[in-house]
């Protein structure tokens, strides 16, 4: 597996491994708002981002997407999550950051168990107004890092 930078020929193959992981791992929202969603991520904010991709044999499994020191989205294909994809990606946005940010749905367990695993701690939280439901502000940083 590689790890590459974001091209525009990728796009429709994200926007599918995005929309397929947030309506499994975000089962509490419905799945129509992530279709609505969709033309926002195509036009607005891969473009925007700086976006890595896990690619293997030309087969693309997921991507994070950084703004800033923020991580807009780290997703990985349903059938290849748990093998450490989403872990080499967020290596790869720690190698090119010294501090990271994130927010996740509190309802997303799985997701907040898997930045406290890679070193995140909690900062804060909020309802996001567009679904009603409690976002946890996390943060890493490279100086948090034991020598």
């Amino acid at each position: 597996m590689i790890i590459r930078h974001f091209q525009d020929t990728d796009t429709e193959e994200l926007v599918e491994i995005w929309y397929n992981a947030s309506v499994i791992a975000h089962s509490f929202i419905a799945k129509e708002m992530w279709e609505s969603h969709k033309d926002e991520l195509r036009n607005k904010y891969l473009p925007q981002a700086e976006t890595w991709i896990a690619e293997e044999n030309g087969n693309l499994f997921g991507f994070i997407s950084l703004v800033g020191n923020y991580i807009g989205g780290l997703f990985v294909s349903p059938g290849k999550q748990g093998v450490g994809i989403g872990t080499h990606l967020l290596e790869q946005a720690k190698k090119v950051k010294k501090q990271l940010l994130v927010g996740v749905y509190s309802k997303n367990n799985a997701a907040r168990r898997f930045y406290i695993k890679n070193g995140f701690t909690y900062v804060s939280q909020e309802v996001q107004p567009e679904t009603g439901e409690i976002v946890i502000n996390m943060a890493w940083s490279k100086m948090d890092m034991p020598l």
